[in-house]
């Protein structure tokens, strides 16, 4: 798991490596389980072409129940902070 979803993971944040419309990819999921949004990649020939992010909650519904993403994003930064930063 990359160190840019420390934060994310830190607050309960779940990511999902799962194939999404043939492709590699990985949904990520707040801590009670509800969609935050999808990152699919596009693989040709062994090389990502690209990277596609979902956060529209209309796009993302026939995945079970959607986060207000804006909520974990506000969340995820405040954990981002270091604790003297508080």
């Amino acid at each position: 798991m990359a160190t840019c979803s420390a934060p994310f993971v830190r607050i309960g944040g779940v990511v999902e490596t799962h194939e999404l419309n043939g492709q590699p990819g990985a949904i990520f999921r707040d801590r009670d389980g509800r969609v935050v949004n999808i990152l699919a990649l596009d693989i040709l020939d062994g090389q990502v072409q690209t990277i596609r992010a979902v956060i529209n909650p209309d796009k993302l519904g026939h995945l079970g129940p959607v986060a207000d993403a804006w909520t974990v994003v506000r969340e995820t930064n405040r954990a981002r902070r270091r604790p003297e930063d508080l």
